[in-house]
């Protein structure tokens, strides 16, 4: 798997399950760590599910990190658990649990594209 320079895999903990998002874009990077910190806005992560694992292991789904960011606000559809886009609750191609909080940063290991 290839992790471009800057990007970090970071761990979102809801109610009581946790999902894992490569963030790739910097800025997010940034925010992350601010809200690891309890220091930032906007916090609620917001992306498209796509089939696989990536990062997220245990789960059947990921985050497309391309179209991963955090927001002050998002719709109610997209809100819920881990546990709801595994078994088809959320239905639509978004997931953004607005109770979401940062509990991990890591910066992703250096790799070279294969």
């Amino acid at each position: 798997m290839f992790f471009p320079p800057g990007s970090a895999i970071v761990t979102f903990e809801v109610s009581d399950e946790r999902y894992r998002v490569l963030v790739i874009d910097p800025a997010n990077v940034a925010i992350a760590n601010e809200l690891l910190a309890h220091e930032s806005d906007p916090k609620i992560p917001n992306g498209v599910v796509v089939p696989g694992t990536d990062v997220n292991e245990g789960w059947s789904w990921h985050i497309d990190p391309a179209t991963f960011e955090f927001a002050d606000m998002t719709t109610e559809v997209c809100d819920g658990r881990p546990s709801y886009v595994e078994n088809g609750t959320i239905s639509g191609d978004r997931f953004c649990p607005w109770t979401a909080e940062v509990v991990e940063v890591d910066p992703s290991p250096i790799s070279a594209p294969s």
